[in-house]
């Protein structure tokens, strides 16, 4: 016998598990955590990461000239990483400027970035990729 689900009711795999009229502890603290981890499941999204750490905000356009990706790309991701809560954005004119949301329950990617990311290649040349970008993106900009 089917019934039909009611407003507190959670819906999972097809089963339905009945909660009438009280909250559930830890659900929603749960569906975070899922969120956050499926965030930094993808190489890209830990890439940008790695890049946020390094600079306090940094622009779209900054990140997809150090990646070497689409602005679709970059504007795609970080706004899976901003769904997740890992990242601010703040607009400033045309332009969107990202930074790392910190926090005590998000130290584990302190550990994820110091410890992991910057010792493979890949982030590292990341991080280099960035610095002559800045470093060519302030050239232009003084002329």
């Amino acid at each position: 016998m089917k019934r039909l689900t009611q407003k507190n009711d959670i819906v999972y795999n097809n089963l339905i598990y009945a909660y009438p009229n009280k909250r559930i502890k830890g659900v929603n603290k749960i569906k975070n955590i899922e969120d956050i981890l499926k965030a930094l499941a993808d190489e890209t999204r830990l890439r940008i990461i790695n890049l946020l750490y390094e600079k306090e905000e940094l622009c779209v356009c900054d990140l997809y000239e150090a990646l070497k990706i689409t602005q679709t790309k970059a504007s795609r991701h970080l706004q899976y990483l901003k769904n997740a809560g890992l990242v601010d954005d703040r607009k400033h004119a045309q332009w969107i400027y990202y930074s790392i949301k910190k926090n005590e329950q998000m130290k584990f990617i302190d550990n994820l970035v110091y410890n992991n990311l910057r010792n493979i290649e890949l982030y590292k040349n990341d991080l280099e990729s960035l610095t002559e970008w800045l470093k060519q993106k302030n050239i232009l900009c003084d002329r």
